[in-house]
């Protein structure tokens, strides 16, 4: 896997890229209801974090894709990369993993069907 040190060029020029077009804010509060954004924005910590979100470790080809690089709160950031529901950390399955994701990545409200494959969405949206 490729180093995403400090001393990574590429990877600086990456993050300058998404800071730019995030506005060094977290996107994951333009993905949500007004309910769900009053139950997360109050109190949460503003440390930013620029998360992967096909993980780096399985997916080393989107390393450096702007596509697969946004900007979130770290604990939402945590909370995606342990499978757990960004609104409540509570555990939460695959595809609503990728469901997170996909309304993340999309910044906006999606309502959840159990009958599709966000993976493959979210797979298209990336690539």
């Amino acid at each position: 896997m490729a180093n995403r040190s400090s001393d990574d060029p590429k990877w600086c020029e990456t993050k300058k890229i998404v800071d730019k077009r995030d506005k060094r804010t977290c996107q994951f509060e333009r993905c949500l209801s007004a309910k769900e954004f009053y139950q997360v924005v109050s109190g949460s910590p503003k440390t930013l974090d620029r998360a992967h979100i096909l993980a780096a470790s399985a997916h080393p080809e989107h390393l450096y894709n702007i596509k697969n690089v946004i900007t979130l709160r770290r604990f939402i950031h945590q909370r995606m990369d342990e499978f757990r529901s960004p609104l409540n950390g509570q555990p939460i399955e695959l595809n609503e993993h990728f469901w997170w994701w996909l309304r993340i990545l999309q910044r906006k409200y999606i309502e959840y069907d159990v009958t599709k494959d966000y993976e493959l969405l979210l797979m298209q949206e990336i690539k």
